[in-house]
């Protein structure tokens, strides 16, 4: 008990006492002091507008309407140079490598036709180009143009691209077109 010529203090309940070194200028009482305002979240906008430049300068670069043969070739294949090209339209691709023809093709649907064939008259092939065509005549008649694109490497026999060519005309696919790249690149 304390002299009664001397003072009482009262006793105070503690409050939050322990505060890190950097306290982020009173946001711990910002949160819990609902009479001094609200809090606002402020959105990084120039992270995210660099981001989606990025984003867009990324996409431009890589997008290509007529299907450059950079999308299309496979690794290992050094592709022949050509003095006079035309720009390429999207058609089933037929590519030669070490032995085995590949199939590669987008469905009218949707989906996509992958293919390895190692037999010497290329039947699967054959096989799935002849139901391609037939899916694309059922769903528009008119669309079908007969184009297939051939690639192969440089220095491939004539035989195998012979071969190609024949898989594609026997299944009805008459324009061909061969994957090079122009002189000069």
């Amino acid at each position: 008990m304390a002299d009664s010529g001397s003072k009482v203090e009262k006793i105070k309940k503690p409050g939050y006492h322990i505060r890190p070194k950097y306290d982020l200028h009173g946001l711990r009482r910002r949160r819990t002091d609902n009479s001094k305002g609200h809090i606002s979240a402020e959105l990084p906008l120039t992270a995210m507008i660099d981001l989606f430049s990025s984003l867009v300068i990324f996409l431009l670069m890589n997008f290509s309407a007529t299907g450059d043969a950079f999308f299309m070739s496979r690794p290992g294949i050094v592709l022949p140079s050509a003095g006079k090209t035309i720009s390429m339209e999207s058609a089933p691709l037929i590519s030669y490598q070490n032995g085995a023809f590949f199939l590669d093709a987008l469905k009218p649907e949707g989906g996509q036709i992958r293919l390895e064939d190692r037999s010497d008259n290329l039947q699967n092939i054959v096989a799935a180009l002849k139901s391609l065509q037939d899916e694309i005549k059922r769903k528009a008649p008119k669309e079908f143009n007969g184009q297939l694109n051939v690639q192969a490497d440089e220095n491939t026999q004539l035989l195998y691209i012979k071969r190609a060519m024949g898989a594609g005309t026997s299944a009805g696919w008459t324009s061909i077109n061969f994957v090079v790249t122009p002189k000069g690149q």
